[in-house]
């Protein structure tokens, strides 16, 4: 980041204005009560939906008809039922009929747009060649990106989720993102306006690690994922959250030294992570040794890294570990070293409960994660 201190220092999260409830904000939490329990346990009926939320049956009655005007929900009709009386009908999410619109900011040679229907399916892509463009052409790619993705779709589209590399705010303001040149941006307000489409805005990383979560590994709430694609970054899952850090810097671990008598690094100093164990630093030194010494050379990456993480995961007793980077390089020696070292630094007990899996080369988390924020924000499910 080319941040200095002074910078870092005065990005700070805002607390959210006091103020006091009103009635639109009652309803918008009922909507999200019945979006998410239809979401999490699939078709129910009105009377179900009553039952689970605690809303009495004229409310739920009166919000369905809105999600179902609105396309958001599909009436599949009466379920016969053992009991007395009309039999109910049943409503489910309309799954195919709604998707969001995603733009992966994070490659430096194609940006990626694609929409993604409320299962998590991939079902168009787009892409842009970026031609070396940086600041405003960035958003003005972003913006034909969505609009292209919106008119190629009968579905409706219920929001934007744009990942980029760099610091992001939770207001979706890029408040640095040397790669793509943009300082103190609101790109969620610029891509908003230019659309008329409700917006996200998050980290690419961070978007990584929600696409797991929702859409591969839906057995954890807690989740720590590390990337070595791309220089080195992580992103923490505490209880289905982002951990996004005060100053939205969490995971950015890659210039963290681990090696004090390491090679120099970029940013001037020796030893950094991203020098140790990051796929592009690695890769060159394995192409520079004979092949009966790369084995040796990924474990020594991989054991690095692992020595890293380990007090991150005793500290937050974490379970779940990602790993993701570049076909070939993850599984077998690198990933071994990573668990080993990680299980010898660890007591026996929570050391045997570590699960790490690997992603190698697959593009499509950041697209699926930065859909999940999208759903997140647009039918309040976790």
């Amino acid at each position: 980041m080319s941040l200095t201190s002074a910078e870092l220092r005065a990005v700070r999260r805002t607390p959210s204005p006091l103020r006091a409830a009103v009635a639109q904000d009652t309803r918008s939490h009922n909507l999200s009560l019945i979006l998410g329990l239809l979401y999490a346990s699939g078709p129910m009926t009105r009377p179900q939906l009553a039952a689970a939320t605690k809303l009495s049956q004229p409310t739920v009655t009166a919000l369905v008809a809105d999600l179902l005007d609105e396309g958001m929900l599909h009436d599949l009709g009466v379920v016969a039922e053992a009991r007395v009386g009309k039999p109910a009908a049943r409503v489910e999410i309309n799954v195919d009929g709604n998707a969001a619109a995603v733009v992966d900011l994070s490659s430096g040679q194609v940006f990626t747009g694609a929409l993604v229907n409320l299962r998590g399916e991939i079902i168009a892509r787009t892409s842009l060649e970026v031609h070396g463009a940086t600041g405003d052409d960035v958003i003005e790619l972003a913006v034909r990106t969505v609009n292209e993705l919106v008119a190629s779709t009968s579905a409706r589209v219920i929001g934007v989720g744009v990942a980029s590399p760099g610091l992001v705010d939770d207001a979706g303001n890029i408040r640095v993102s040397d790669r793509l040149g943009l300082r103190d941006v609101d790109v969620a307000h610029a891509v908003s306006a230019a659309t008329g489409l409700d917006v996200v805005v998050g980290n690419d990383v961070n978007w990584m690690a929600l696409g797991i979560r929702r859409f591969r590994d839906r057995t954890t709430g807690d989740l720590l994922a590390v990337t070595i694609e791309n220089g080195v970054g992580g992103a923490v899952i505490l209880d289905s959250d982002l951990v996004p850090g005060e100053q939205f810097a969490a995971g950015e671990i890659g210039h963290v030294i681990v090696d004090p008598c390491g090679e120099e690094c970029v940013c001037g100093r020796r030893g950094c992570l991203e020098q140790v164990t990051g796929a592009s630093h690695l890769l060159r030194r394995i192409e520079s040794h004979p092949a009966d010494e790369r084995d040796a050379l990924v474990s020594s990456a991989g054991k690095a890294l692992g020595g890293f993480l380990a007090p991150v995961v005793s500290m937050l007793n974490l379970t779940d570990v990602a790993l993701l980077g570049p076909a070939g390089l993850m599984h077998g020696p690198y990933a071994d070293a990573v668990v080993e070292a990680i299980s010898e630094r660890l007591l026996p007990a929570h050391a045997a409960s570590i699960r790490v899996t690997v992603y190698e080369q697959d593009p499509d988390l950041v697209i699926q994660g930065a859909a999940s924020a999208v759903i997140q924000a647009q039918l309040g499910v976790r």
